[in-house]
């Protein structure tokens, strides 16, 4: 094997190793044991007491619902009176026995997910002013917790959110609108739960971490904005394009504001138990354990995937150091029908750029939940050799963006990292390792 060959292995196998080692820091239930803890009247939340004198209701929702339940079981020592785990297809797993479990569809919902909506109210609607609601939200709630507003279907629900996925909408925008025609989201859990008190643990998947916008905040009480949704659909062009009776009810909605009364929820309790920052913070504490010097060069990133790839591997060589780290959640707009994600675009994007270079740099952009769009991989990892690689392959660059196939292009040429479904779900972390 030659140096160079060898070289570029070691850097591929760093930066799986620290995206592997960043993962198992940010599991769910890891996240949830280091702020629960049991206490004689009721339990804590990093310390401060949370007195339950009636019942306790545990509600999962969102990805990581069933480790987060299982945690919080553990922790409470049987003092759960009733539990539900509402989770994506395929991430239900050793939910506790106790606890009803639902698997519904995402990122675009399903029946299965408003049938277990429905269930939930029933449940939550029959508390008191002295029971507790610990609420465990992670990211995909939006999609698995649904009922839609009166007048409006399923089917509308659907639609609207495969238009915006498909223009591009980053999930600040997505789940405003969303927000606006589901009776549970926007703090409508909240306002079945009534007067019961509500414990919020939330593993953000949102960037900047605004509660509002997490799971849609089913538990943090706002006020509607149906004007705001109005603006985002026209900022789009969809205004033409979605139902005519999601249209109708935003206009009803905004000259009709809603005078409904909140519950009281100043004695509630909203904790972020891990993030994005905590998620890149782990890849880089391995790396320097590595012996790497690292430098942290995006947060919170966001913007088209392709148009930042460049960005990127600029960053990487204007950089002094071995390595370099960042994070957010690009979009993708969708023009082809091919397979691939966020972070396999941003990757075939730097291909060419890492190629005209002419130095020895690996770039890696990998989904902390392990799956990227479409592809059945987190991410991939590509150098300076993929480009050559690519062509021996018969693959073109270019056409494979333009049909949003990248995860197809970097198949073929052994790119793709592919952890599977890792449990948790805190954004991307992108990497370069200098050669």
């Amino acid at each position: 094997m030659s140096e160079a060959r060898r070289s570029r292995e070691a850097r591929r196998q760093s930066i799986e190793q620290a995206y592997d080692h960043a993962v198992a820091e940010m599991q769910p239930d890891l996240a949830v044991r280091r702020v629960l803890g049991d206490t004689e009247r009721g339990f804590s939340v990093n310390g401060s007491n949370i007195a339950v004198t009636g019942r306790l209701m545990v509600v999962a929702v969102g990805k990581a619902a069933a480790p987060m339940a299982n945690a919080a079981a553990a922790c409470l020592r049987g003092k759960v009176d009733e539990g539900f785990v509402l989770t994506k297809d395929g991430h239900l797993g050793a939910a506790p026995e106790a606890f009803a479990t639902f698997e519904a569809a995402h990122p675009v919902p399903d029946q299965r997910g408003i049938d277990a909506t429905r269930v939930i109210l029933q449940a939550v609607e029959s508390l008191s002013r002295d029971d507790v609601v610990l609420a465990l939200i992670s990211g995909g709630g939006s999609a698995l917790l649904e009922s839609p507003r009166a007048g409006l279907a399923l089917a509308d629900i659907q639609q609207v959110t495969d238009l915006l996925l498909r223009a591009g909408a980053p999930i600040q925008h997505l789940n405003a609108v969303r927000s606006e025609l589901s009776e549970v989201k926007g703090g409508g859990l909240r306002r079945a739960i009534g007067q019961a008190r509500v414990v919020s643990l939330i593993l953000s998947d949102v960037l900047g971490n605004d509660p509002e916008v997490i799971a849609s905040g089913p538990t943090i009480v706002r006020q509607t904005n149906p004007e705001r949704a109005i603006r985002l659909l026209n900022d789009y062009a969809l205004t033409d394009r979605v139902p005519a009776k999601v249209s109708a009810y935003l206009s009803a909605a905004a000259s009709n504001p809603d005078t409904a009364a909140n519950p009281d929820a100043r004695n509630d309790v909203f904790e972020i138990i891990g993030d994005n920052a905590q998620f890149v913070a782990a890849v880089g504490s391995y790396l320097e354990g590595q012996g790497l010097l690292v430098g942290h060069v995006w947060s919170d990133r966001e913007g088209e995937a392709r148009d930042q790839a460049m960005e990127w591997v600029n960053a990487a060589w204007r950089s002094d150091t071995d390595a370099v780290i960042g994070g957010g959640e690009l979009t993708v707009t969708v023009r082809g029908d091919g397979v691939g994600g966020r972070n396999t675009e941003f990757v075939l994007a730097a291909v060419s750029h890492l190629a005209s270079s002419g130095r020895a740099i690996t770039v890696a952009s990998l989904a902390s939940d392990g799956q990227d769009g479409g592809a059945d991989a987190a991410g991939a990892s590509v150098d300076e050799s993929s480009e050559a690689a690519l062509r021996d392959q018969a693959v073109d660059i270019g056409a494979s963006l333009g049909a949003n196939d990248s995860a197809t292009a970097l198949e073929s040429i052994g790119a793709l990292v592919s952890p599977g479904p890792t449990g948790t779900n805190v954004n991307d972390v992108y990497i370069a390792v200098r050669g």
